[in-house]
């Protein structure tokens, strides 16, 4: 990459911070809805936060609630004022939100057996699918919420899973590396991929796995993002991208988005562009926005003013990012009280960014 490369990269995706949301208690992760005038998140405290960011100014919105536990995963109906959200105690929720009061569509009491990791939503809006530690993908109808699949084969937790932009497959990882393809259609596992080296058994303990998935704009490459751990405990290692040819199961690339103390890469977009767009998470307090070509040697443009990132979301028509950090100076126990003699919690700083000149427009294959 020269430099006019590089000038002209940053001319069209550098950030620049248009405002803040902090969120109290702490959020998981947030998402943009597909209109870009809501954004939502899952908290801490059981509910889906939800605020108008059509305005000069971001207003909060009634919050979603039903949930049991910590609201760790989240997504939008692609064509529909949806939101859907499954919790910390195995509960997937439907539920109307058009920036008035929320409308419960449907729920699903125990949809898996504890923690659910992740959702996401075929593209073309009918099914749902879910990931969890009891070793099992779901696939639900989006409409009234019944089971239509269940697929095992893991044997392990599965931490992430990603439709490809055709609808047609359906991607999972494990906490153990390994990668699943599966039909939609017929449930068949056609593909394995081994992204083993983003797990390691350090001390009786399994460190790292299959965090995300992505696919590229046609769905010819697969990406599996997480950390090359070093060790266990407080865990050290590089936040690492392998990508893989779908088609033939090949490992094509490694690629590095900092150094051992970044250690996960949280969350990703893969910019229609074929531009990577990263967050990452370490210890202590660090937090990095990297975004870099897959072909390159360095990333273009990234910044550390951001403390333990763990969720980005990317709105194309708008050329938005929101980045879910955490506070600066976050504690857990033994943190010293404040001046009434309280413990403070920490909060998450939501970050709303925009990419490029106001004239810029950019397209990508989907929102995260």
């Amino acid at each position: 990459m020269n430099d006019t490369d590089q000038q002209a990269l940053l001319q069209k995706f550098e950030p620049r911070e248009t405002g803040v949301i902090t969120a109290d208690p702490q959020v998981t992760e947030a998402r943009f809805s597909p209109c870009g005038c809501y954004l939502a998140a899952g908290g801490f405290d059981a509910r889906v936060r939800v605020w108008d960011i059509s305005g000069d100014e971001p207003t909060e919105s009634p919050a979603i609630v039903g949930h049991n536990g910590w609201v760790h995963a989240i997504v939008f109906h692609p064509e529909q004022d949806v939101i859907y959200s499954a919790d910390s105690w195995g509960q997937i929720r439907a539920t109307r939100h058009d920036g008035g009061e929320p409308e419960s569509l449907w729920h699903v009491e125990q949809a898996h057996d504890g923690w659910i990791r992740q959702l996401d939503i075929s593209p073309d809006g009918k099914l749902l699918a879910s990931a969890a530690p009891d070793g099992r993908v779901c696939v639900w109808s989006t409409a009234d919420g019944q089971r239509v699949a269940e697929w095992t084969g893991h044997n392990e937790d599965v931490q992430s899973l990603r439709f490809d932009p055709s609808g047609k497959l359906l991607a999972s990882g494990d906490a153990k590396g390994k990668v699943r393809l599966w039909q939609v259609d017929s449930g068949e596992c056609i593909r394995e991929f081994d992204a083993g080296s983003l797990w390691l058994l350090h001390r009786l303990q399994d460190v790292g796995g299959v965090r995300l998935i992505r696919f590229n704009h046609d769905g010819s490459l697969l990406a599996c993002g997480g950390v090359t751990p070093k060790n266990g405990g407080t865990v050290q290692g590089k936040p690492t991208l392998l990508i893989f040819d779908t088609a033939s199961g090949e490992q094509r690339q490694s690629i590095e988005f900092g150094e051992d103390k970044d250690c996960l890469l949280h969350d990703l977009v893969w910019h229609a562009d074929d531009v990577l767009i990263g967050v990452t998470s370490g210890t202590p307090g660090t937090g990095k926005l990297v975004m870099r070509r897959p072909g390159d040697e360095k990333p273009f443009f990234e910044t550390t003013k951001m403390a333990n990132c763990h969720s980005l979301s990317y709105h194309a028509d708008t050329n938005r990012l929101a980045i879910v950090a955490t506070n600066k100076g976050s504690n857990g126990n033994g943190r010293r009280l404040n001046q009434d003699g309280e413990y403070e919690g920490n909060n998450s700083p939501i970050h709303l960014l925009k990419m490029g000149s106001d004239t810029d427009s950019a397209k990508t294959e989907t929102a995260s």
